[in-house]
């Protein structure tokens, strides 16, 4: 678990830097939107009338930057954050990163364990997962994000003096939601599916933790 408190106050510290890195966003945006006014006003004023109902291409651009600050995804940045399992108990950090408007990548790390019974726990939940949006949903403050995939899940444990590592394929959908005033963080809920581990290779009447082939997590990720 010393691992795991580390890496949680790691996460903490990049998450209660992220408000102030969006108010920046927030501010950044406003002034492109006045620039972006301005570069058209002037475009039109000092062009013929046959040209002027064509947009400058600075002030194209400025609006261009602008629109990708909204609520809706983050493509071609990366997203660092963290996972916490609601099924069980776990948490560890997490990223994703959207390659185009529908195909991405993600994978998720998360650490558990138990140091209060008699033998010590460690649990160890590894995820890497290609992901596919099925659209984006929802206009203004809010843009809702469905997504699916499939990768791979490791699972390493100890308990005690007994050690083991499994590989097995998984499946994940989840919901990814935007905000239009936190542009740049994301929130999310996921559930991911895997075949069960096999009873046979575990002690079930040892404290530890319970395998099962489907965990529901939270995610919270910000975009750089």
């Amino acid at each position: 678990m010393r691992t795991s408190t580390f890496v949680s106050g790691v996460l903490a510290a990049v998450l209660l830097g992220a408000p102030a890195m969006a108010q920046a966003d927030e501010a950044a945006s406003a002034i492109d939107a006045r620039i972006a006014r301005a570069l058209a006003t002037a475009w039109s004023d000092d062009t013929p009338a046959a040209a002027a109902t064509a947009p400058a291409p600075a002030a194209l651009a400025v609006q261009g930057r602008a629109a990708r600050s909204g609520a809706g995804p983050n493509i071609g940045t990366v997203g660092i954050g963290a996972v916490g399992g609601l099924t069980e108990l776990e948490i560890g950090p997490s990223f994703r990163f959207w390659a185009t408007d529908r195909i991405g990548i993600q994978a998720h790390l998360g650490f558990s364990g138990d140091e209060l019974g008699p033998d010590d726990v460690d649990y160890i939940r590894f995820e890497p997962t290609v992901i596919v949006a099925i659209g984006d949903f929802g206009e203004g403050a809010v843009n809702v994000r469905p997504y699916v995939g499939g990768g791979l899940r490791v699972i390493r444990t100890d308990i005690g003096p007994f050690d083991d590592s499994h590989v097995k394929p998984v499946g994940v959908g989840g919901v990814e939601f935007g905000f239009s005033g936190v542009p740049r963080l994301k929130a999310s809920a996921e559930l991911s599916l895997s075949p069960d581990i096999d009873p046979e290779d575990f002690d079930l009447d040892r404290r530890g933790p319970k395998f099962g082939g489907a965990r529901v997590a939270a995610l919270v990720h910000y975009f750089f």
